[in-house]
């Protein structure tokens, strides 16, 4: 009855491979967010590391403009380094303006970047960090607390 082949065998598995890839790819987290063990990970360690000592290799802190560039326009989640448990999320846009949500309240805010810290002015929340980085990660110090929170990018607003 069907005696043509569309695909051979052998052109058969490198289209399966791609479909597999894309279908990995189109199903794969956001890249831009860690996962939960990475998460574990930094907080252990930050839990550990006492604010003023040295960081660890490939570690830094953001000045300003790096700051800026992060921070502008995008969303974050602040989770706790001693608790399994996200304290806030914070959306800052680039005219200076911002909201703070924590459980059910809602704060409208202004924030800005000087020198090398975030400082965030709300109603009735005053925050300033140091934003810290090897790169992919954010840790921030709470000025004011001498505690670490990581910082984790949530897709879209």
């Amino acid at each position: 009855m069907f005696k043509t082949m569309i695909l051979s065998h052998s052109a058969f598995k490198p289209v399966l491979a791609i479909l597999g890839l894309l279908a990995l790819s189109a199903c794969g987290s956001d890249m831009r967010t860690m996962n939960d063990s990475h998460m574990q990970t930094l907080a252990y360690y930050f839990a550990e590391h006492e604010p003023g000592e040295p960081l660890p290799r490939g570690w830094r802190r953001l000045d300003g403009a790096e700051i800026n560039y992060r921070f502008a326009n995008e969303t974050y989640a602040v989770y706790s380094i001693d608790e399994d448990e996200q304290l806030l999320v914070m959306h800052l846009y680039d005219n200076g303006t911002g909201r703070l949500e924590a459980d059910d309240d809602r704060e409208r805010c202004e924030w800005n970047s000087m020198v090398d810290q975030l400082t965030i002015e709300c109603d009735e929340t005053d925050m300033e960090w140091h934003i810290f980085t090897n790169g992919p990660d954010l840790i921030a110090l709470d000025l004011d607390e001498d505690e670490y929170a990581i910082l984790r990018k949530r897709p879209g607003r």
